[in-house]
């Protein structure tokens, strides 16, 4: 049942739109009278429906329409739809009803009810409006448009309640009294005593922020500035030494006042909002202090002296509030820095108890909000900071970290490094130690977070302020255990870290030799093609084949392994990373600068590596960086084998013809040394690299890898352990590398150059022809064999050099094992005592000028090529003549795919 007020506004509402002045009072008094319970039932619903049907085909219009309203609103369970529906079946009966509202729609006055669809649909062709009519709806329209306009801009301005309203405030509203006809009297006709009362009452009123008639308001300089008084004219001496004394209680009290108004709202934080809260505190005890005063007052018990003893500690107690608001405001504090400023203050106030006490009670209540985001970033790994007051800043959040993960497949690399960091004016000063672990506590705990895990630290304790760090220096040791705890055991047993690092180590850096060692067997000549010739697929099902053949085919994560093709070569990488990283020059040293790519020209076996699938969160680990290092690493690895398989080629070569004496004669004496030479240089290194360098790395890796507590730590030693192999294997020192790099380029020329002018071990007798061909050419490759010779040494000579000079200035006594292992029996040394000028020489030949690389001062070519095929279909050589005229001029024979040494 209605109540009889909802009932008296519909029928005012329905006369109004008819345009009645009947009272509405006796239709609510027929309806109460007439009022019972009534229920439609289905019948009438039914019969009432047919009766619209029928007057609807009498009227000509169209019943389909009708119909589908119906059923959409009741499919909708509208409860008010069979009453309605009964109600109009009964209008339609009643024929006066019917000719009411067709006159009704005929009037003028239609334009001022609500044109609804039900009456769009049953009209049929629209009536135009009068002018009359058009000046109306315009009218409303633009009443309607200003009301919005003015709601809007009032939404938009947001202003404070002391501008909009400003005679609601607790600080001095400055009047202008010049107009007012109340002029009170002058203080120099009053007795002493009458001065006191009247000062008095004024000064009650001051100290609540009401302006007086004698002692009056100076306008603000500033908006937080102290309040000044107007000079009072003919006091008492004696009163007015007290009044000068107890004024600056009302300028204190008047900052307060104006701090509390400005720091309520939401732009100021929460920590600031805490603090105007309790200081609202403290005016409320204030003004109960002066209302008690006024009551003294009122019953004349109140003097000037008395009033000065009562409000002493208020002096005190406001005066420091007004120091406190306004080093907030003009040290635009909020969040911690706001918290820093109390605690600083706390500490400085060491014998003033009383003060103290109040500074410490202000520091905690401001702490209540600040530690509240604290503790649910130690114990959830959730930021809820909606005002930017927190030392940890957030730059994204769960959904787009979730986003980049769908659409990449991978998790961005730097983006888990960058989405947290510290805002270091946000730090509070008794935190200031903690920072770094309240940071990492809380990234812990959001990584176990992402992966799907409810986490929530177990010893989940209140953190509250105190002036000694005891307290919530527990709980943030506490919640930073548990956080590193939850996160290793994470990686280390549900991820298998340690075994996807071993897995990493194996392949990456050649820990099981046999895979590639089946892999180029297979995919060697694929490699030798330019590397936009070479198809990736067939690399990669090659290198599936030599995976599941070898013993790495029990490896877990070998499906995450996968091959790519890069546009550049390893020194060309390894050159630009120094460049990027900057490199301090010595005494003499000069800059080298970085060597450019040169696609055209690049083969598969330099542009070859591997790449690896890693997924959250073991990516906080295994990182796109951290996978560089293992590609350079690999790299280097790959082209060493690379070179002594080479080499390894080269002597079959040699043992073939150094048994048949139609190929051999005295040069190939020295070949087959400079052969043995190169032999044992990359022998010597390889050994050095893998077990010297990369196997001891790994052994400290893995004994450090035991006793990790947090994931920092993990990636720190991870990260050393790829340094230090990188270091080792001279990859980072420019001098070093560049000669590594050319004494590799010429075993693997030399090598080139081996397999295009001997015979294939495949052979076994040769052809007339051929045997001519090399009787011919053997005094010009001697001398070719002899500039190899010559620039091979040159160059392991600075080589050692340069590893003995950095191994004394640099301390890098580790580089003396590749001293010892390079030149074992001190065969280079002695070589550089005998031949003193041969540094100079050497360091010439590494700055070179210019010129053939074959020859004795020219530069080394350093980029090898690829060995061209040497024999048809009947197995016989192919050089060609043009070859046979460059070797005959003492320079190795160009052929396609080839150039000179």
């Amino acid at each position: 049942m209605q109540s009889q007020y909802k009932v008296h506004h519909l029928i005012s509402e329905l006369l109004g739109e008819l345009n009645s002045k009947l009272p509405p009072e006796n239709f609510v008094e027929l309806i109460n009278q007439q009022q019972s319970n009534f229920v439609v039932s289905q019948a009438s619903v039914h019969t009432a429906k047919n009766k619209l049907t029928k007057y609807l085909q009498e009227k000509g219009l169209d019943i389909s329409e009708f119909r589908k309203r119906f059923e959409i609103l009741k499919t909708k369970q509208l409860y008010e739809l069979d009453p309605f529906l009964y109600f109009l079946g009964k209008c339609v009966e009643d024929k006066r009803i019917l000719d009411y509202l067709e006159s009704m729609g005929n009037s003028s006055n239609i334009a001022n009810s609500e044109i609804t669809a039900s009456t769009l649909a049953l009209s049929t062709i629209p009536r135009p409006l009068s002018k009359k009519e058009m000046e109306e709806v315009r009218m409303q329209l633009t009443k309607v448009k200003n009301n919005e306009e003015k709601k809007l801009a009032l939404k938009e301005r947001k202003l404070p309640v002391m501008v909009s309203r400003p005679l609601l405030t607790r600080d001095f509203v400055i009047m202008d009294v010049s107009k007012s006809s109340l002029v009170p009297d002058s203080l120099g006709e009053m007795t002493a005593a009458q001065q006191e009362q009247v000062i008095l009452e004024e000064l009650l009123f001051l100290l609540v922020g009401v302006e007086g008639d004698y002692i009056q308001v100076a306008p603000l300089t500033m908006p937080f500035a102290n309040r000044s008084f107007k000079p009072i004219v003919g006091l008492h001496p004696g009163i007015e030494g007290v009044v000068h004394r107890i004024l600056p209680l009302c300028s204190h009290y008047s900052i307060v006042t104006r701090f509390m108004q400005h720091y309520t709202k939401y732009s100021v934080g929460m920590v600031n909002q805490r603090l105007a809260h309790v200081m609202k505190k403290l005016v409320k005890e204030h003004n109960i202090l002066i209302a008690q005063l006024e009551e003294h007052f009122s019953q004349g018990n109140l003097t000037l002296q008395k009033l000065w003893l009562n409000i002493q500690p208020c002096l005190e107690t406001f005066s420091f509030l007004a120091e406190v608001c306004q080093d907030v405001v003009s040290g635009s504090c909020r969040g911690g820095a706001t918290l820093s400023l109390l605690h600083d203050k706390t500490y400085s106030l060491v014998g003033k108890a009383t003060t103290q006490e109040l500074c410490l009670h202000l520091t905690q209540s401001a702490c209540v909000p600040y530690f509240g985001i604290l503790e649910k970033w130690l114990y959830k790994g959730i930021i809820d900071d909606p005002y930017n007051e927190f030392f940890v800043e957030e730059y994204g959040s769960d959904e787009i970290f979730d986003d980049i993960q769908r659409k990449y497949e991978v998790v961005y690399d730097t983006y888990w490094e960058k989405r947290y960091s510290l805002n270091s004016h946000q730090v509070p000063s008794f935190l200031g130690k903690f920072a770094e672990k309240v940071l990492h506590t809380g990234k812990y705990l959001n990584v176990i977070r992402q992966c799907g895990k409810n986490v929530q630290c177990p010893n989940s304790t209140e953190i509250q302020y105190t002036l000694t760090e005891r307290e919530y220096t527990e709980c943030i040791e506490v919640a930073f255990a548990f956080a590193s705890d939850q996160l290793t055991s994470l990686l280390m047993v549900e991820h298998n870290l340690q075994d996807r690092l071993l897995s990493m180590k194996n392949f990456f850096l050649l820990g099981q030799g046999d895979v590639f060692v089946h892999f180029m067997d297979m995919a060697e000549g694929e490699l030798r093609k330019k590397h936009d010739d070479i198809v990736h697929s067939r690399i990669e099902s090659l290198l599936d084949v030599a995976i599941r053949a070898s013993v790495a085919s029990t490896d877990p994560y070998k499906d995450n392994l996968k091959v790519d093709i890069v546009p550049y070569d390893l020194i060309t990488q390894l050159f630009r990373i120094i460049n990027v990283r900057g490199h301090v020059l010595g005494p003499g040293e000069q800059v080298y600068p970085a060597f450019e790519p040169h696609p055209s020209d690049l083969s598969g076996l330099e542009a070859f590596t591997l790449d690896y699938n890693v997924e959250w969160p073991v990516s906080l680990v295994i990182s796109r960086k951290i996978i560089t290092k293992y590609q350079l690493l690999f790299r280097h690895l790959f082209h060493c084998k690379h070179v002594e398989r080479q080499l390894c080629t080269v002597w079959l070569t040699h043992k073939q013809a150094k048994w048949d004496p139609k190929y051999y004669s005295d040069w190939h004496g020295a070949a087959f040394c400079l052969r043995q030479r190169m032999l044992s240089f990359i022998n010597n290194y390889s050994y050095y690299a893998m077990f010297e360098v990369i196997e001891k790395q790994w052994h400290l890796f893995t004994k450090d890898l035991e006793t990790v507590k947090t994931i920092d730590e993990l990636i720190a030693i991870h990260n050393d352990f790829l340094e230090s192999c990188l270091k080792d294997l001279l990859l980072t020192t420019p001098e070093l590398l560049r000669c590594l790099a050319k004494l590799q380029a010429i075993c693997v020329n030399f090598t080139n150059a081996m397999i295009r002018m001997l015979p294939s071990p495949t052979i076994s007798v040769p052809t007339q022809a051929q045997q001519n061909k090399n009787i011919h050419t053997n005094q010009q490759f001697e001398c070719m064999i002899a500039n190899f010779d010559k620039n091979f040494t040159l160059l392991i000579v600075q080589l050692l050099k340069n590893i003995e000079s950095i191994s004394k200035t640099a301390s890098e006594h580790h580089l003396s094992y590749l001293l010892q292992r390079l030149d074992p029996n001190g065969f280079y040394m002695r070589i550089m005592e005998q031949n003193p000028g041969i540094i100079r020489q050497a360091t010439e030949q590494n700055h070179p000028r210019g010129g053939d690389g074959g020859g004795g001062g020219g530069e080394i070519v350093m980029k090898p090529q690829p060995v061209p095929h040497t024999s048809g279909d009947d197995g016989k050589n192919t050089t060609s003549k043009r070859d046979a005229k460059s070797v005959s001029a003492g320079r190795k024979p160009k052929s396609k795919g080839s150039s000179v040494v």
